[in-house]
């Protein structure tokens, strides 16, 4: 097993990680693929359609939301949960998304943002190699042609493939295999591989995750002056010069904080969830009931 720890638990926006992180990071990638080639100054307009299960059920996910903030060049890990509405509400109203946070174009949802629910996969998408949560960007020119496009499938758990690497025999050039000290691939061989290396479990998954430190396809959280209580630096990004395993042990507490954050968050926060579903939060009557017996 080499599948990174920081791949099981992502830091996002809720409700979903196949609909709302994903799509979010679609965005994000697209936009950041766009904003790396000379033609992103000559961007006008965008166009997002979603397919499949994420056009029929994408508003009561959040998949909207989750495209515009990504197109904004904000990533789910990131994001302060508590501006997410004045961000989606100052795109709404204005008429205008922010591409990248800085390059300004026209955008209007109903044209811009196309729930495609009478077809199941992107145009030219092959049903046997294809996913059920298909999404296409588009980026056109002042003239209307098309200068960037590209299609992504969000394939669960927050994880992202281009067209490309979805298909059977890719044709980008891929990352080499993954290599870590202490492979396993079930329980059993974990404990045997520990003992006969003399590890308890927690030292052999840090030497593994480690060894992915420098694999691009792991995302892990990100130092900030708020959560940066796990290394004594004076500034977060100087835990990138720390040792790895402080790099790793960081990223852990990353982790650890945010779920403090997050029922800090639902226990405080009354009303009802967005979605459109009309569905009341219920962890703050929870605490309180919880409290009483106490």
């Amino acid at each position: 097993m080499n599948t990174s720890l920081f791949e099981l638990f992502k830091i996002g926006i809720g409700p979903s990680s196949s609909h709302t992180v994903g799509p979010m990071r679609a965005a994000l990638r697209f936009i950041k693929q766009a904003a790396a080639t000379n033609s992103f100054p000559s961007t006008s307009r965008v166009q997002v359609e979603l397919y499949g299960s994420l056009a029929h059920t994408g508003i009561g996910h959040g998949t909207d939301r989750a495209v515009l903030l990504g197109l904004s060049g904000l990533a789910p890990d990131s994001i302060d949960p508590a501006s997410i509405d004045a961000t989606i509400a100052a795109i709404t109203s204005a008429g205008i998304i922010h591409l990248a946070g800085n390059h300004s174009v026209p955008f209007t949802a109903s044209t811009d943002l196309r729930f495609q629910r009478d077809q199941m996969y992107p145009p030219g998408a092959e049903p046997e190699t294809s996913h059920p949560n298909g999404m296409r960007f588009t980026a056109f020119d002042g003239s209307g042609a098309v200068i960037a496009r590209e299609v992504f499938y969000s394939v669960g758990g927050g994880f992202i493939l281009s067209a490309a690497e979805l298909a059977p025999n890719p044709t980008e050039a891929s990352l080499p295999p993954r290599s870590v000290p202490y492979p396993f691939s079930s329980a059993e061989q974990l404990l045997a591989v520990a003992e006969a290396n003399y590890l308890s479990i927690a030292d052999l998954i840090l030497a593994n995750e480690v060894a992915l430190l420098d694999d691009p396809r792991i995302h892990r959280p990100k130092p900030t002056t708020s959560n940066n209580v796990c290394h004594p630096l004076a500034k977060p990004e100087d835990l990138l010069l720390a040792p790895p395993e402080d790099q790793v042990r960081h990223s852990i507490l990353a982790l650890w904080q945010a779920m403090q954050s997050c029922t800090e968050r639902g226990i405080a926060t009354e009303g009802i969830l967005p979605g459109g579903l009309n569905v009341r939060r219920r962890a703050p009557r929870l605490h309180q009931r919880i409290q009483a017996l106490d």
